[in-house]
């Protein structure tokens, strides 16, 4: 299996810069405002930026335009786009092996057999999904 939910993080990330260079603040609100993410840590959204421009996914650089003070500007570089290409390629596999699981529950257990919440899950086991 692939990382975990909480490794999200970085495809999405990945995915907001393919459209243009943003600082981080911009960044985070995007993740809720497109509902891809949600209650996102400042520090950890900042860690996985520096992560990922050691590993020559993102270039960043200060940015004096505006008022305020200088904000860090971070853009996809083309390591990064391919690093995106690959993880919606595995998303894209991962997503079809959910269907076809979520297929054979409801055949078992019909199409109205209730989903229960993962309320009731270890930690673990949370961090199959």
């Amino acid at each position: 299996m692939g990382p975990p939910i909480w490794g999200f993080l970085q495809p999405c990330l990945l995915l907001l810069l393919a459209e243009g260079p943003q600082h981080g603040y911009s960044l985070l609100e995007k993740l809720n405002e497109q509902k891809l993410l949600n209650g996102v840590d400042v520090g950890n959204l900042y860690r996985t930026l520096r992560r990922m421009e050691g590993a020559g996914m993102v270039e960043s650089a200060w940015s004096e335009r505006g008022a305020g003070p200088n904000k860090r500007v971070y853009r996809l570089t083309p390591d990064g786009e391919g690093m995106l290409r690959r993880w919606a390629g595995a998303l894209e596999q991962r997503t079809s092996l959910l269907s076809r699981f979520l297929d054979e529950f409801h055949r078992v257990y019909g199409l109205d057999g209730a989903l229960a919440p993962p309320e009731g899950m270890n930690e673990d086991e949370e961090n199959l999904i």
